[in-house]
């Protein structure tokens, strides 16, 4: 068992370089098609870090939830983004209030922040130190995303990124939560997709657009 915990944590330690590099892919993507295939990749990356924490605390129900993200986040979710792409037939191009090389910066200090917060962290309750900062890079990395990007599409995939972010701190710290609470947080994230495709459609309806920086000339 001792060996099984000490391989499992090397496993989450080195797949946390994976999720370092879709961060730092994803700040510089100049098209929304490449954000949600780096999305997709994020989540397979983290689908991979459930089933290993499954084997390591012998969870059954980390397989159900592995199995959740797989065909949620991995599959179904982008699938989704590209029709509403193809339906919205607006430019495919990231529009965001900063540059590639300000956003790479931006996210290295997201990165480096990460790792300074959870140090003593990590030491304190003995979890794996990269797995916890690249949880954290996530999180701050898809706030940047809502607050950066422009379009309405890149900001419910910044939401997506954070939303990761939690899963994945949630699993680290806690070592898996119940089924229960992870079913019910898959179906308020998709019911949450849900409600911002609808208010995509009638953004871009009303307005012909998708620059949600436009709206703020609606202000009194």
């Amino acid at each position: 068992m001792g060996l099984v915990a000490i391989a499992t944590g090397k496993f989450l330690s080195s797949f946390s370089v994976f999720l370092f590099l879709t961060v730092l892919l994803m700040v510089v993507a100049r098209r929304i098609s490449t954000s949600v295939l780096l999305f997709s990749l994020q989540s397979a990356i983290i689908t991979a870090e459930v089933f290993a924490m499954g084997v390591r605390e012998k969870l059954a129900a980390a397989y159900v939830v592995g199995a959740l993200v797989l065909l949620i986040k991995v599959i179904a979710i982008p699938y989704a983004f590209f029709r509403l792409v193809d339906r919205l037939k607006s430019p495919r191009d990231v529009k965001a209030s900063t540059t590639p090389t300000q956003s790479v910066f931006i996210a290295g200090a997201m990165i480096y922040l990460s790792y300074a917060a959870v140090h003593s962290f990590g030491q304190t309750v003995h979890v794996p130190e990269d797995a916890l900062a690249a949880a954290v890079a996530l999180i701050l990395t898809g706030s940047f995303l809502m607050v950066s990007r422009k379009k309405a599409l890149m900001q419910m995939l910044g939401l997506l990124v954070l939303e990761n972010g939690i899963f994945l701190a949630a699993l680290i710290t806690t070592f898996g939560m119940p089924l229960v609470i992870e079913i019910g947080i898959f179906f308020d994230i998709l019911v949450g997709l849900l409600l911002m495709g609808i208010f995509t459609f009638r953004i871009r309806d009303t307005f012909d657009h998708l620059d949600v920086s436009k709206l703020r000339r609606l202000r009194g």
